[in-house]
């Protein structure tokens, strides 16, 4: 299905994708950190219920 391309592209590309976020996000935060207050929570809150969602039916149910 993966082709040794195929993965190495999306390896490649979200690598740049992520590196791109992390520095637009560091540029907007310098601009206005006003809009930015209590974002880690927000993040932390997303990833808890993901990993929570993703253990209940994988394990649980």
């Amino acid at each position: 299905m993966f082709t040794p391309g195929r993965i190495t592209f999306i390896i490649i590309f979200f690598s740049i994708f992520i590196a791109y976020l992390i520095w637009a996000y560091r540029k907007d935060i310098a601009k206005s950190p006003w809009y930015f207050k209590g974002s880690l929570k927000i993040v932390i809150a997303l990833v808890a219920i993901y990993a929570s969602y993703f253990i209940l039916t994988r394990w649980v149910i």
